[in-house]
């Protein structure tokens, strides 16, 4: 057994991240990384007694290049009888559309389709490929754009059903040892670009600090990211209390009593900020966020702040309101088959179900129509005046707006209120009632599921 499989071994039962029983998704890009990660896998299923799976995401970035890669996905996962799954993502087209970097964009849609797929096939974890190296240049990204404890505490181990076994060994360690066994792999021909941050930080900062200063410096940060992991634990409790008893949330509406200032020398903590802005709105903190927000405390009544992507920060007489710019709330957007979207602070999915036996939940967030008639992409949007829609278990077509009346929804909430359509019939009132006309019944082919949370 090979001296980087033994490090990968103790560092799996370390961490207990394997269990027997799972069924283990992989992202799978063809690189060097995710290679080795699912050949290690496929090596020892049998002694973590698991089920594998992948997945390829084509982004579409890098023309006949990344359609090479999925080829070179398509050939290894068949020649190593692993069930593989082919994504393509517009990342381009996202990216413009949500006002992100198209690094950011790419690993966005990542993560939200790792999420959707993994349910889809039954996965209770996710592995991706993250190794010592690339937590390093995590810390020194988060270190120079400024950053709070948690992210200087670099790559999590686990995060929800995502693990990462390879963050006990580095990237050389990985090249080495698919050189010695004669495993292939593709190589991405951006990661030579430096026009992106992190490639800079790893062509050009990394070597020199190698060379000159650590050469060891992947192990020396992973030693202090768990370090600091550990430490911004502790904060978080700490900070709970004052959390609680300063922060409130209510209709997408976020308040902050600026007495909480004062506990902490006239601002408000970053961490603080950072977790509620998570929390409520799903928003990824920056250090603008934090020097805008805070620059409010000592404004007059009804100054207001842009924070990053679409959110505003208000300052009231003693708090300082956050929310969301009505420009969001009043998105429309497309959700395909098998995907899902954010809008405002809920996500909703559509997805193919394939056991007919479905079993409705008490709560409303999941429903099942039938997709015999429907086109394959849907829109979701905040409800119209005019809107109408044939409630379920009614002989006549309603308003929506007598609807979430008759409902009893708060004045507040109604404007606020989600609709799912399908060539330009409302399906679903998000979360409380679908159109009569698409009820599953006897002759029912195709079976869709609703969701959202």
């Amino acid at each position: 057994m090979k001296r980087v499989e033994q490090k990968v071994l103790k560092f799996v039962d370390q961490y207990k991240l394997i269990d027997p029983g799972d069924k283990i998704l992989v992202a799978f890009s063809g690189g060097p990384d995710s290679v080795f990660a699912l050949n290690f896998l496929k090596k020892y299923w049998r002694k973590f007694k698991i089920e594998l799976a992948a997945v390829h995401f084509n982004h579409g970035l890098r023309g006949e290049e990344s359609d090479a890669d999925e080829k070179f996905a398509v050939e290894f996962c068949g020649e190593n009888g692993i069930a593989l799954q082919v994504e393509s993502l517009d990342v381009k087209t996202f990216a413009k559309k949500n006002k992100l970097s198209i690094e950011e964009a790419a690993r966005k849609l990542r993560y939200e389709n790792l999420e959707s797929i993994a349910k889809k096939l039954n996965c209770n974890k996710i592995v991706t490929a993250h190794n010592q190296s690339d937590n390093t240049e995590t810390v020194l990204m988060n270190l120079f754009s400024g950053t709070g404890l948690s992210g200087l505490s670099g790559i999590p181990i686990r995060r929800g059903k995502i693990i990462r076994p390879l963050l006990c060994v580095t990237k050389q360690e990985i090249l080495e040892s698919l050189q010695h066994d004669g495993i292939q792999f593709r190589i991405d021909s951006s990661n030579f670009s430096d026009d992106f941050k992190r490639n800079f930080v790893r062509n050009r900062i990394l070597p020199l600090v190698r060379e000159k200063i650590n050469p060891s410096i992947d192990e020396a940060l992973f030693r202090s990211a768990r370090n600091v992991e550990s430490s911004s634990l502790l904060n978080e409790k700490l900070l709970d209390l004052p959390t609680r008893k300063y922060v409130t949330a209510k209709n997408e509406i976020v308040k902050i009593k600026t007495s909480l200032s004062e506990l902490f020398g006239g601002k408000f903590p970053g961490e603080i900020l950072k977790s509620t802005l998570q929390k409520y709105f799903k928003h990824e903190f920056g250090y603008d966020d934090f020097e805008k927000i805070n620059s409010l405390i000592g404004k007059q009544k009804g100054r207001k702040v842009h924070l990053a992507k679409d959110l505003l920060a208000f300052r009231e007489e003693d708090e300082i309101r956050i929310e969301r710019t009505k420009e969001s709330s009043n998105r429309e957007l497309k959700i395909e088959i098998g995907a899902h979207v954010t809008i405002g602070s809920k996500t909703i999915g559509v997805e193919l179900e394939k056991n007919k036996n479905v079993k409705w939940g008490d709560d409303k967030k999941t429903e099942f129509i039938s997709g015999d008639n429907l086109e394959n992409s849907f829109e979701i949007r905040a409800w119209k005046e005019g809107d109408r829609f044939k409630p379920i278990g009614m002989k006549g077509i309603k308003k929506v707006s007598d609807f979430l009346t008759d409902e009893k929804v708060p004045t507040s909430e109604r404007k606020k209120q989600l609709v799912l359509l399908n060539r330009n019939q409302i399906v679903w009132v998000v979360g409380l009632r679908i159109d009569d006309r698409f009820k599953l019944n006897s002759k029912t082919k195709k079976v869709y599921k609703l969701w959202m949370n």
